[in-house]
């Protein structure tokens, strides 16, 4: 299956490939009106606007540094995954768009290893009775998406870091597919460039997550950008991962949906491999 990821509601109504993804909710702090008969992507601890009006709502690393758009290794604000206030009213925006279709969560995680060593994740910590801080982290987020799983009455998508390397996403990110899998319905993994001007490993990390999520009944789709890119190594791309994936979905704006449209209709005239890697 082959589909666009887009933030442009018109887009989303193009009826390109199998099936749409709409982005709702950004990064930025960007909130906006769901649609039906789409995925509609929230992005969860991801919110550059709620830190810079409250940096003190940022996840901060032990020696102090907040996970903020001007620290080095961050595109965004994250919000501490502990906020309380924050989880709530992020869990009822999840309920709202989950009442009119499916649903994709991003940034679903901690922003990295060092992330979150706030005074109240500290607390939390220390009171778990856990001895192991990569576990609490995995619990804290597992609960948190076991909440918005209970909070929609379609399906649930989660977004996981691209680094499919045994145990790194859950000491990155607190993200763990095998104690994930009965509360979601499908995974998606990221591997955006702007032109794919080497494609070794972009094949190379879906056949990574190919092997890690081997075993879980949960679906995985990859998603690449044509941003910038040729149809024709677009089509090269998508040629290398398919095996590896159930579905891929395109990141897609005015300037390139016709190119992602090309590339659609060009993998869907020829036939599918049936037996994944």
């Amino acid at each position: 299956m082959h589909g666009i990821l887009t933030s442009d509601s018109s887009l989303a109504r193009a009826e390109v490939g199998d099936f749409t993804h709409y982005i709702v909710d950004d990064v930025a702090g960007r909130q906006g009106r769901p649609m039906d008969d789409v995925v509609n992507a929230i992005a969860c601890w991801g919110d550059t606007e709620a830190v810079r009006d409250d940096p003190g709502r940022a996840a901060i690393s032990a020696e102090g540094t907040r996970a903020a758009p001007d620290t080095e290794g961050h595109h965004w604000g994250t919000v501490c995954p502990t906020d309380p206030d924050y989880r709530e009213n992020l869990l009822s925006r999840i309920e709202t768009i989950g009442n009119v279709g499916d649903v994709r969560l991003t940034t679903p995680g901690f922003p990295g290893t060092e992330f979150c060593r706030c005074d109240r994740c500290e607390r939390r910590f220390e009171s778990s009775g856990l001895d192991n801080r990569v576990t609490w982290r995995t619990e804290t987020i597992t609960q948190f998406i076991q909440a918005a799983a209970n909070r929609i009455p379609g399906d649930l998508v989660v977004t996981l870091y691209p680094d499919p390397y045994p145990g790194n996403l859950r000491d990155r990110t607190g993200l763990d597919p095998e104690t994930l899998e009965p509360n979601v319905d499908g995974f998606l993994v990221p591997l955006c460039s702007i032109s794919y001007e080497t494609t070794y490993w972009v094949e190379s990390l879906a056949r990574g997550f190919a092997r890690e999520l081997e075993g879980l009944d949960v679906p995985l789709t990859i998603q690449i950008s044509a941003s910038e890119a040729e149809a024709d190594r677009l089509v090269d791309v998508t040629r290398q991962i398919e095996p590896c994936t159930d579905a891929i979905v395109y990141g897609t704006n005015a300037d390139d949906i016709d190119t992602v449209r090309e590339v659609i209709n060009h993998r869907q005239g020829v036939s599918q491999p049936s037996t994944p890697v």
